[in-house]
Parts: structure tokens; sequence; C-alpha cells
């Protein structure tokens, strides 16, 4: 199970809201997503609803700043008070009663669309219903195809390459082209310089077709992909040493 899924938990009671929060990380997560975190809420009928959410939101707007991609899931007994009023993105998938004629049982994602909420018998002598959660959420990968994009490539010697063309540049000369007896067209100065640069550039670098993916997330560079490839060779072959030495140029 430790396998499967890492979590830690903490807990919060006031007069006004109680609610236990549970971070974890499953083994299989959308890359979209860096963790997970499940609020269980419940709000007393008596509770001053304004001052409830304040407290609420408290705690959700600091872990939600400190994991900008994190999944939040927020459930519970909300009896009169709308978490929509304090957190507008968030979005409730619970559209049925849940205690007689009474919608108080609720769900609130970051991330619209994430589960369909089905209703499921009591459990032992509550006189709530359950509330089973499907997950319906589509993967960034599965809604939206590669794309294919050309960059650049710098090979080694390149930069200097480029400072030693710039070097034995006349920059004058595109200076007198654009001169006019005494007025300078700056928009010709400005694209003749401009295009020369771009020349320079292409001469020395290297164009690539690499492919994107709406999930990838913009520190997975062609550094951090080899040094993930040389920490899973290490860990194959059960050289200790070359992990660890894999792991610390990762962190």
């Amino acid at each position: 199970m430790e396998q499967e899924l890492c979590a830690s938990s903490s807990s919060y009671c006031s007069l006004l809201v109680e609610f236990v929060t549970v971070r974890c990380r499953p083994f299989y997560l959308p890359r979209e997503f860096t963790t997970v975190f499940i609020f269980g809420v419940y709000i007393p009928p008596s509770a001053n609803g304004k001052e409830a959410l304040c407290e609420l939101y408290g705690a959700i707007s600091e872990l939600e700043n400190a994991h900008p991609g994190g999944l939040f899931i927020i459930a519970g007994d909300f009896n009169h008070v709308n978490l929509k009023s304090v957190l507008q993105k968030f979005h409730q998938q619970v559209d049925f009663a849940t205690r007689g004629v009474n919608k108080l049982d609720l769900v609130y994602t970051n991330i619209p669309g994430a589960y369909r909420a089905e209703p499921r018998p009591h459990l032992g002598y509550s006189d709530h219903i359950s509330v089973m959660l499907i997950p319906a959420y589509r993967p960034l990968i599965r809604r939206s195809k590669p794309v294919l994009k050309q960059v650049k490539t710098w090979p080694a010697g390149s930069i200097s390459t480029l400072q030693d063309f710039f070097e034995c540049t006349d920059w004058n000369m595109f200076r007198e082209a654009a001169t006019n007896g005494d007025s300078i067209n700056l928009e010709e100065y400005t694209t003749s310089v401009t295009n020369y640069i771009g020349k320079c550039i292409d001469d020395v670098t290297v164009s690539k077709t690499i492919t994107t993916r709406s999930n990838q997330k913009l520190w997975m560079t062609a550094e951090v992909r080899a040094l993930l490839k040389s920490r899973d060779s290490a860990f194959r072959a059960g050289d200790k040493t070359a992990l660890r030495t894999a792991r610390g140029k990762l962190s």
C-alpha cells in the first residue's frame, strides 16, 4: 500500500468549523497535478457562515499558494454555507439532496467536471445519504494532440563563432545604407540590422523538430530528461553510487 499512496494529514477545530486535511500522492496521477489535497469539512448549523468560511478560506488559499499545481477536493456537511462565495473558481459536484430534501453534503473541486456524483444508501444510522464520486476528468494529454515545433539548438562553440561574426562586422554600413542626405530611415536601419543578426544566428545554430504535449511542464528540459534517464539506468543496473549521484543532480 505504501508504494501506491503516500499521504500526510492535519486537522483543525474551532466553534465555527471543523476540518481534516489529507495530502496524498497516488501512484498514478495526471502529470498536470503535482499533489492532491482532500478536505473533510463540517460547519455546524448554528455557526456564523461568513466567519466559518473565513477560517476555511485561509487554510485552503495558503495551500493553493504553496501548491499551485495541486488538485483540491473539499467535501463535507456545509449546511447553510456556500464555499463558492469565497472561492469562485471552485466547482460544486453534487446536484441532488443528501438529507431529506436538502442539499447539505457538498463536494467542491478546483477542476471543472472532475467527478460525477451519485447517491448511495445511508451509512449506519446517519440521516445523510452517502455520496459516491466517480472520476470524470480527462487528462490533458488525452484532450489535445501533440504539437510539433521548430527550435534552434546551439552546438558547442556556436556562441564564440557568433561573437566573431559580430566583431568582424562593419556596423556603419547599415547606417550608411539607411541614410538619405541628412536623415536616417530608422525602420530600414532597424530591419537591416535585425535581419543580419538573424542570418548570423541561423548560420551557427541547428534547427530541429521537437514534440510538445499539453501536460508537459516548463521545467522538463532536455537536461532534466537526460538526468532522469541516467537515474533510471543506474537504478536498473543496481549501481548505488551512480544512482546516488544522479539523484543528487536532479534535486
